[in-house]
């Protein structure tokens, strides 16, 4: 019985976990949500740790704020990738809807409705994005009828004369419920590399289409 019992917390935490990432963007599946207790174990220590073709970070920052961080080199230009990871961003299935409620020349407040969340099921945020055109994307709840924090960034580096970008993910998240920070830490660092690598695949595929199409004209 207390095993069960153990079980049905570890899981119960990882829903809820994985129910605030898909407030950043993200979705996550049982199967990754089940083995998030394997990474992160030392969350006071800066980690670090390669998956694929991302490298993912850990570290403390503003006071006691965790801040995982993923980076990935791509492929195309920061032009390219800029438009790619708006397409990633919008394409969440557990969207229901995303409103303006406030614009401004690089900056807007949302309000935006998420469904479907394990544990939770539906919540409304409000998010405040500001970007910096072809630098960076940054992104903050202001407020929410279930969570208490959540903010990050998108930073975009050109690099080879700029025919490579050097995309970062960043992201701070508090439940405001007690979570192992391990757990959360490990769960954030897939789902951040699994986001990259769909914005790595996805511009990558673009350019290279591009690409033959010139040497077709040539």
């Amino acid at each position: 019985m207390k095993l069960k019992a153990h079980l049905k917390l570890k899981n119960g935490i990882a829903a809820t976990v994985s129910a605030f990432l898909v407030l950043a963007g993200c979705s996550i599946d049982a199967a990754q949500a089940k083995d998030g207790l394997s990474f992160f174990r030392c969350p006071g220590e800066q980690q670090s740790s390669q998956k694929g073709e991302t490298v993912i970070t850990s570290e403390k920052r503003d006071g006691n704020k965790t801040w995982v961080t993923g980076k990935t080199v791509i492929n195309a230009p920061p032009e390219l990738v800029w438009t790619t990871v708006h397409e990633e961003r919008k394409n969440d299935p557990d969207l229901a809807y995303s409103k303006v409620l406030e614009q401004g020349e690089h900056e807007c407040r949302l309000e935006q409705k998420f469904v479907l969340i394990p544990v939770i099921g539906t919540s409304v945020c409000e998010m405040h994005n500001s970007e910096v055109p072809y630098k960076r994307i940054d992104y903050k709840l202001l407020k929410s009828d279930r969570f208490k924090a959540m903010e990050g960034s998108w930073v975009l580096t050109p690099t080879n004369d700029g025919k490579q970008t050097i995309l970062e993910l960043s992201t701070h998240l508090d439940l405001g419920i007690p979570v192992p920070r391990g757990m959360m830490n490990s769960v954030t660092s897939k789902k951040l590399a699994k986001r990259l690598g769909n914005v790595k695949r996805m511009a990558e595929k673009t350019h290279s289409s591009v690409a033959d199409k010139d040497n077709k004209r040539i």
